[in-house]
């Protein structure tokens, strides 16, 4: 199968199953060409070898993402491997990246903690942007395998230490905490392509999805955190709001929106 004749016939599959289907049709035949999309053009006469594109576009139709198809995710200004076992990092996740950075120049800021690091997508995109050294953790073997061989892509091991634990229980010293914990609802509904395909540990919480988004507000207090940025659910900002009354943090707290104007995200900073 020529690849003009290859790309038609992918296209025509994947219309009714994905918004795009040309454009992932692209991405497709990029991997299975170990070529860029853009190179594509310059191979009009490579052939293809069906048996190996038929199941790309079978699993696509059956709704399973496509980065953990091709392995690969763009996060930031970089693109990293991604595998099931670790959340396909989402461009909301980006504007935390921008509030952490943020912080680290304006407070001059050394030492960064993570909680849940999950493909390692955030603390990569802050160690590449500053010189901060960072400890990040998860209860996850498969993501923390990720995350390892990302690090080890981008030579940042020297800077980037992974832990195998329970949120703060191996952190000790550091100034700035982030994170994207898994904050849904988990009576709520998600689309196949993230319920069939993610990893629920990482997606839902309990207690309406507050359970974590709480428990990390009582470690800023209880551990006097002087800084803090967390990603959030949309419909969160009241009942997070509330509860740092409840457990008196002082401090300020304010909240981001994302590029939807939906609330995404709060930052602390320590009286």
């Amino acid at each position: 199968m020529i690849l003009k004749k290859a790309h038609l016939w992918a296209q025509k599959e994947l219309k009714g199953y994905v918004e795009r289907p040309r454009l992932e049709a692209d991405i497709l035949l990029a991997y299975l060409l170990n070529c860029r999309r853009e190179e594509l053009i310059l191979k009009e006469i490579e052939d293809i070898n069906f048996d190996e594109l038929k199941p790309l576009i079978e699993r696509r139709k059956n709704q399973e993402p496509i980065e953990y198809i091709t392995n690969k995710v763009s996060f930031y200004d970089f693109e990293l491997y991604i595998a099931k076992g670790a959340l396909i990092p989402r461009p909301e996740s980006e504007i935390l990246v921008d509030k952490a950075l943020e912080l680290i120049r304006q407070y001059n800021i050394n030492k960064v903690a993570e909680i849940g690091v999950g493909s390692g997508a955030l603390s990569i995109a802050i160690a590449r942007h500053s010189s901060v050294d960072i400890e990040a953790s998860d209860i996850s073997e498969d993501a923390l395998k990720i995350a390892q061989k990302n690090i080890d892509n981008f030579d940042l091991s020297d800077r980037i230490k992974l832990h195998k634990c329970n949120m703060f229980d191996r952190f000790t010293d550091f100034d700035l905490l982030i994170s994207n914990p898994p904050y849904i609802d988990p009576d709520f509904k998600l689309e196949k392509n993230v319920a069939n395909f993610e990893p629920h540990t990482a997606l839902f919480a309990p207690n309406r999805g507050l359970e974590l988004l709480f428990k990390i507000l009582e470690e800023i207090k209880s551990k006097n955190i002087k800084y803090a940025v967390c990603e959030m659910g949309y419909d969160q900002k009241e009942p997070l709001t509330n509860f740092t009354k409840e457990i008196g943090l002082s401090g300020k707290l304010e909240f981001y929106k994302d590029l939807a104007g939906l609330d995404r995200g709060f930052v602390y900073i320590s009286e």
